[in-house]
């Protein structure tokens, strides 16, 4: 028997079906802790990013966080106003968590994998919303995550960022968490390095939680 149903699966993603866009600010920090669900969630960037306390969202339906590069600032601690931008990550917590984890995680994962693959489950893995753009490169499972690589062919911010961006899915303190990473260096069509940021980042929120 499926550890969950669709509408179960689709209930969990919806906080993270969203376009984003991102502008650099001062006045940050390198971790934050959220309420999702009644549960305390730290949210912490892998080492080079920071949070932007303005541009947290705590809503009903989880929490959303973006992130990114950060230069410490001596005697005024860090900030990211004025530092080159390589990457901008994003945290959307849920106030669920992945369905079915509680029995078997590894099943779970399997399952999101697998829901992931279908033409319905790829549309929470867009920016836009919209199919017609969407190009799902490869879906990937570890241990702790399903990991996604994604282009989406819609322009959905005017910063210059890559159409092809890294997703991925994984459970912190019985939340679950779906991060993302998008570089700015269309040149690499595998955008290598942002996939090591994202995995870096997956790590960071279970080293913190």
């Amino acid at each position: 028997m499926p550890i969950f149903t669709k509408p179960r699966l689709l209930w969990a993603l919806l906080p993270f079906i969203a376009a984003c866009s991102f502008s650099p600010t001062e006045g940050i920090m390198r971790e934050r802790v959220v309420n999702a669900g009644g549960v305390d969630i730290t949210v912490a960037g892998p080492q080079g990013f920071c949070i932007d306390e303005r541009l947290v969202d705590e809503a009903r339906v989880g929490a959303f966080i973006f992130l990114s590069d950060c230069a410490a600032n001596p005697g005024e601690g860090p900030s990211i106003a004025r530092v080159p931008i390589s990457a901008v990550l994003t945290a959307s917590i849920s106030n669920n968590g992945l369905p079915g984890s509680e029995a078997n995680m590894s099943a779970a994962l399997a399952q999101l994998q697998s829901f992931l693959e279908t033409p319905f489950g790829q549309l929470t893995l867009s920016k836009s919303r919209n199919p017609e753009t969407l190009n799902v490169l490869s879906i990937t499972r570890t241990e702790t995550a399903v990991f996604a690589f994604i282009q989406d062919a819609t322009s959905t911010t005017r910063t210059g960022e890559s159409p092809r961006f890294w997703r991925a899915f994984t459970e912190v303190n019985g939340r679950l968490a779906a991060l993302s990473a998008t570089g700015y260096n269309a040149a690499d069509p595998d955008q290598a390095r942002i996939k090591r940021i994202l995995e870096a980042f997956v790590a960071a929120m279970h080293a913190a939680n």
